[in-house]
């Protein structure tokens, strides 16, 4: 009886171990899939498993649960405490699958717009939904430095580009790029119609998060520019168009000169003999995809960036991209030698760039617009069907965006703008136009 009573103890031994085997640790990062109407809906999610003890986050929610062999048992709470809905799920290897309910209520945070797929309420609701948790990609020890070379450029901005490498937060990508025309530094013609190099895939970053971009050095690579010598029509009356008598001996090719810093016409004519202009290298097309499955050409520009031409776009400086799909897929190209304000010839000095960069994601709190940073300014653009809305549109998103990181109220913005507010026309002269706000930086350093 003595031996049996052993045999049945370790038996009993032997069964929990296996379960207690069973109970994979679920702490770390996930990503939430729900289906939804107007497509899936994503979430960032991250678990802390104490002993079967489930605490964490899903996106601005906290989480407190229990895993049990299997089975997650979840409760969602917002950040005042009230319960914001329960989850139960099963786990399978990598992947978690279940249901349940969510409750948002307006003013909340976050900004992924949860209530956009059907299945999340407006002001206040929820419903039950179904979801599926996959474990996040897990970043390098330490970023990397990567030497990308492209063998070819995109000319359309559409989420149905495949990527052409997955990248993570704090990686350093060293690329070039084509000019518009989708010449590269060798001669070697691409797919013209400002061509793009990419897209990136950036791991973490999913719809309703903002992606960082961080121009780290934007250079030439070759000898040659080339512009256009007429002025657009968006940019001139009816009657100086009609009534303009062009040279055609006059042409826009340039010589790049970087060891000056200058570029000069290659054939200037007699009263250019002695004129350059001072390089600023920049690019004129940075984009993330569009929302949805919209494709627009290379010359575009809209929410998602695409060609939006501001000359500010150049070495150092940090752009704010609202992401509308997984990965946010980012492309940059178009790349000029120096450009006036609104582009008014249809082209910059046109040429193809070194480019390294890195980028960042901010969970959550996605833009209605593209945003930058430079070492002197904080920028918001406005990209509308005419230059008077893409002031308003430009004038209000950086009015919201020092409200909220700067905490002032309206009237002390409303002084502030009247006192230090700049705008650059940047774009005039393609599908629409593009008109940037900005405000030093070092007026508002002293209100941080």
């Amino acid at each position: 009886m003595i031996r049996l009573g052993i045999r049945i103890a370790l038996l009993a031994g032997i069964v929990a171990g296996v379960r207690l085997a069973a109970a994979a640790d679920v702490s770390g990062n996930w990503i939430a899939t729900i289906p939804a109407q107007r497509g899936p809906q994503y979430a960032h999610v991250s678990f802390t498993d104490d002993g079967g003890k489930i605490t964490g986050t899903w996106d601005e929610l906290k989480i407190a649960g229990t895993i049990t062999d299997d089975k997650l048992d979840l409760a969602l709470s917002d950040d005042s405490g009230k319960p914001a809905g329960s989850l139960t799920g099963t786990l399978s290897g990598e992947t978690i699958s279940g249901s349940g309910t969510i409750i948002m209520r307006f003013g909340m945070g976050g900004g992924r717009g949860m209530g956009m797929g059907g299945g999340f309420g407006g002001r206040s609701g929820g419903g039950q939904i179904e979801f599926t948790l996959a474990r996040a990609p897990v970043p390098p020890a330490k970023p990397r430095d990567i030497h990308f070379e492209p063998v070819d450029f995109f000319n359309y901005y559409s989420a149905a580009n495949k990527p052409v490498l997955h990248i993570f937060p704090g990686d350093v990508v060293h690329t070039s790029t084509a000019d518009a025309g989708g010449v590269d530094s060798k001669g070697v013609r691409h797919h013209g119609g400002d061509s793009n190099v990419g897209p990136f895939y950036v791991e973490g970053a999913l719809p309703g998060d903002t992606l960082v971009v961080h121009l780290l050095r934007v250079r030439t690579n070759r000898a040659t520019a080339y512009q256009g010598s007429h002025l657009n029509a968006h940019t001139v009356t009816a009657a100086y168009l009609v009534n303009a008598k062009y040279d055609n001996s006059v042409d826009g090719e340039w010589t790049i000169l970087p060891d000056k810093g200058i570029a000069v016409p290659t054939h200037p004519s007699e009263h250019m003999k002695h004129y350059s202009v001072p390089l600023k290298p920049m690019l004129g097309c940075i984009s993330v995809a569009p929302p949805g499955d919209q494709q627009y050409r290379g010359g575009d520009l809209g929410p998602y960036g695409g060609n939006m031409d501001y000359n500010g776009n150049a070495e150092g400086a940090t752009l704010y991209f609202p992401v509308f799909h997984p990965g946010a897929l980012l492309g940059m190209g178009d790349g000029h030698a120096a450009m006036g304000d609104g582009e008014v010839v249809g082209s910059g000095l046109e040429t193809s760039m070194d480019v390294v960069f890195s980028v960042d994601v901010i969970p959550g709190d996605a833009t209605a617009q593209v945003r930058a940073e430079t070492a002197d300014y904080l920028i918001a653009f406005g990209v509308t069907g005419s230059v008077p809305e893409s002031i308003q549109v430009a004038t209000s998103e950086l009015a919201k965006w020092i409200k909220k990181d700067y905490k002032l109220s309206d009237s002390e913005v409303a002084i502030l703008f009247a006192s230090t507010l700049k705008y650059d026309i940047t774009e005039l002269v393609d599908s629409r136009y593009n008109v940037a706000a900005k405000v030093p930086k070092s007026v508002l350093a002293a209100m941080k």
